[in-house]
């Protein structure tokens, strides 16, 4: 490479960073614990769900004292939600377009997710759209009215559901900031995150968890895996 073009490139602005070197994230973004703590705490998505957190967790506890039965239905969320995360990501996040009688059907929230896709380090596409929590606390409604003779567990359950939704968010915004924290289980998180969106996004379903790839065969070593041609377009290759 020329004198001449690695001046170029050490010339590149920051916004343009990410057409140009992909895995490189903006000097833009959050790169130190405090700055990305604020950055998270400032934006609306993590403040509503740990506030949902905070009210169903009150009237569970107001509906009397824990037992072992919460204890199991906790395990069986926790269980359950790395396959909930994988199911959402491959039939809803990547939803495509289908025409039904010469309509195209689509919906805000595979059309946000494609932004994402298209922008990875914009943080306006990282965290989950408002108009789904803006519908949280009808869906929590809806629950508790289908199993209200077993509301205590429900409730147990809808709390621990949103927990791991924070959490969700919480690795997903590391995923697309410079900064991690140093240990072994966030890092991998952000690294097969980063393979979806800059290798092959076909694979890497899991955001805050791994298993439901490793249930479904898609976490390949990223040796044996191409690059798809989504991701190639992002390259300029």
């Amino acid at each position: 490479m020329s004198s001449d073009r690695r001046h170029d490139r050490t010339m590149i602005a920051a916004s343009e960073t990410a057409k140009h070197n992909p895995m490189r994230p903006p000097d833009t973004l959050p790169r130190t614990r405090s700055e990305a703590l604020r950055t998270f705490m400032r934006h609306p998505s993590g403040w509503l769900i740990a506030l949902y957190v905070l009210i169903c967790a009150g009237l569970r506890l107001h509906w009397g004292p824990l037992n072992w039965r919460d204890a199991l239905v906790a395990l069986a969320i926790v269980a359950y939600f790395p396959v909930n995360e994988w199911l959402i990501h491959v039939f809803m996040l990547h939803y495509k377009p289908r025409q039904v009688f010469g309509r195209t059907i689509d919906f805000y929230l595979p059309v946000t997710h494609r932004r994402h896709h298209a922008d990875p380090w914009n943080p306006r596409w990282v965290f989950i759209p408002r108009h789904i929590h803006y519908t949280t606390p009808i869906t929590i409604a809806l629950i508790l009215w289908a199993l209200w003779p077993w509301k205590e567990l429900a409730m147990s359950a809808i709390t621990v559901y949103l927990l791991l939704g924070l959490h969700y968010e919480w690795v997903h915004f590391l995923a697309h900031i410079p900064w991690c924290p140093n240990l072994a289980y966030y890092q991998r998180r952000v690294r097969e995150h980063r393979y979806h969106h800059f290798r092959n996004e076909n694979y890497w379903w899991g955001v805050s968890m791994g298993l439901g790839d490793r249930l479904f065969g898609t976490a390949p070593k990223v040796e044996d895996v191409n690059r798809s041609g989504t991701t190639a377009r992002l390259h300029g290759d």
